[in-house]
């Protein structure tokens, strides 16, 4: 009975959270901030860097939801995707540096770079890719999960 709760908890979250792209992007993100952070002790490198991680599952994946449902909504499909790029990236870059300038991050504008400069990247391209893209790529790439989606184009 639980079991079955939970699953209907996750399928309701999925229109909401992309847990899948959520785990990918805090996988990544939580290293690089350990890693910007490692020279000030391992302690303080492993809280940054799991406060990253943790922010970047939630967070990430609400965000990566919200550039797609942006990018589908959108009649033009340019401003669509610009939208869904830009939006999620402003409020990323304001709750990343809010979330590491809380105590236990040496670093926190550093820690805060790599997300502002792929955060803009990483929704605009998943916007392109969600919305159709105009270069009709039959394929993508596997680590992206994407081959098994069928194609958006409205909500």
């Amino acid at each position: 009975m639980l079991r079955i709760k939970a699953k209907e908890t996750i399928a309701k979250m999925n229109g909401f959270i992309d847990f899948r792209m959520g785990l990918i992007g805090a996988l990544f993100m939580g290293s690089i901030v350990f890693w910007i952070n490692h020279d000030h002790g391992y302690d303080e490198a492993l809280i940054a860097g799991l406060k990253q991680l943790s922010y970047t599952f939630f967070f990430g994946g609400l965000f990566i939801k919200m550039a797609e449902n942006i990018a589908v909504t959108r009649k033009n499909r340019a401003w669509g995707v610009f939208i869904g790029g830009l939006l999620p990236m402003v409020l990323t870059a304001i709750l990343t540096y809010t979330v590491h300038s809380m105590k236990g991050t040496p670093e926190p504008f550093n820690s805060t770079i790599p997300t502002i400069v792929s955060a803009w990247i990483s929704f605009t391209v998943w916007s392109w890719l969600r919305r159709g893209n105009p270069l009709y790529l039959k394929t993508y790439p596997s680590f992206l999960f994407i081959h098994d989606m069928p194609k958006r184009t409205s909500l």
